[in-house]
């Protein structure tokens, strides 16, 4: 085997340090080709579609407070799963800026009531569609946690091991009970 020039009597050769940096840095250079940011002319669009779905959103459910990322989420898995329903979704934010609260806003919807029912649905079940093709979108974040979130925390309703029911619930909850 031949010593490459330069490293002749040096008594080093090929280390495996030498080989795995280099084997790493040629990988990660691979790998992040063509991974160049979106221009900012087409991320403007996308934005404001996704604050036009973040006010839909707030607009169906009737909460102020839903996450940008969770919408943006729910958004993408529609337009994945349900795209004749993510066509909807512009005709319905128009709907949603001439009338007040949510049920004003279902009563209006018309043949885009099931797909403002499917927001509504997911928003709660932080989860797109149904059975196996289904896209979970969030867990933790998902609205039916709200009303446990004081003395239940996800990802699970178990809250110990064995016969953790017995012990005192948290006084929040007994202040309520």
């Amino acid at each position: 085997m031949s010593v490459p020039e330069g490293l002749e009597g040096s008594g080093q050769g090929l280390t495996r340090r030498t080989f795995l940096l280099a084997v790493g840095s040629a990988s990660l250079l691979v790998a992040c080709s063509g991974k160049a940011p979106a221009p900012a002319a087409s991320a403007a669009p996308a934005k404001q579609a996704g604050e036009r779905f973040l006010q839909l959103s707030q607009a169906l459910t009737g909460k102020t407070d839903l996450d940008p990322v969770t919408a943006g989420r729910i958004e993408a898995a529609f337009a994945k799963l349900y795209p004749e329903m993510h066509a909807q979704f512009p005709a319905l934010a128009a709907k949603a800026q001439q009338v007040q609260g949510p049920e004003a806003l279902l009563a209006a919807a018309g043949d885009a009531r099931p797909a403002a029912l499917a927001v509504i649905t997911a928003w709660y079940t932080g989860s797109v569609g149904k059975g196996p093709q289904a896209i979970t979108v969030s867990y933790r974040d998902a609205l039916m946690q709200r009303p446990v979130d004081d003395g239940l925390f996800p990802p699970t309703y178990a809250q110990g091991g064995p016969a953790w029911w017995t012990a005192e619930p948290p006084a929040a909850v007994r202040a309520h009970g």
